[in-house]
This record gives C-alpha cells, structure tokens and sequence, in this order.
C-alpha cells in the first residue's frame, strides 16, 4: 500500500508541473483542471496511508469530510469552510473539462494552486 501512495503523490506532483506549463501558455482552464487532478489525489493519497480506503468520487469536499472525520485532522472542517469557492471551483473544472464549455480567469487558478500548495502541507508536511 505505501507503494501506492508514493505512486499518487508522484502523479500529483507531475499534474502540478502540468498546471505551472498551463500558466505559462495562461491556459487557464486546463490549469484549473490540472491542479484539481493533483488535489484529489494528495486527498486520497492521505486516505489511503491512514485507512487504506478511498471513497471513488471526485468531489474534493467530500474526501476531505472523510479525511477530516479522522483524528488529528479535525482541523479541516474550517479549513474546507475557508476554501470552499475554491473547492467549489476545483470540482467545477473537474466536470466542465469533460462536459461544459467554461473558462476560468487567471486569478482563481492563481487561488487554486495555492489552494493545493497549503493542501499539501496540511496533509504530507512538505
């Protein structure tokens, strides 16, 4: 299991290289998109490590209700409520990449990737 994990992080880290490449190009949606893909799976990657479960959604607010019903990471009810226009907008790229023709401004993916970066160090430390 922890060789799955280390698998997720990686892939997370390389969607993150993904989005920094998309905000060069001020490819702004597909950014968005990229820096979704990473969050879900420091989310899960978490769940995984600590329970050896992940429910199979894409909503980034439900994973982090599941994560934070656990001891130790109570902390993240206020921190989903902080975020919740960016989470609400990480899912909204999730389904709008595949279904909808939406675009996002530079300043939410600005948002969202530092969104992802306190994530990340909420989560792994680093």
């Amino acid at each position: 299991m922890r060789r799955d994990v280390e698998i997720m992080l990686k892939r997370a880290e390389g969607f993150i290289r993904d989005a920094m490449e998309d905000l060069k190009r001020k490819d702004w949606d597909l950014a968005m998109f990229h820096i979704e893909q990473a969050s879900q799976l420091v989310i899960k990657a978490k769940l995984l490590d600590l329970t050896g479960y992940f429910e199979k959604t894409h909503s980034l607010r439900r994973l982090l209700s599941d994560l934070s019903s656990l001891s130790g990471f109570e902390n993240l009810e206020g921190f989903v409520r902080e975020n919740w226009a960016t989470l609400r907008n990480l899912e909204f790229a999730y389904i709008a990449s595949r279904y909808l023709p939406e675009e996002f401004r530079e300043n939410e993916v600005e948002v969202a990737l530092n969104f992802y970066k306190k994530l990340r160090e909420i989560l792994w430390g680093f």
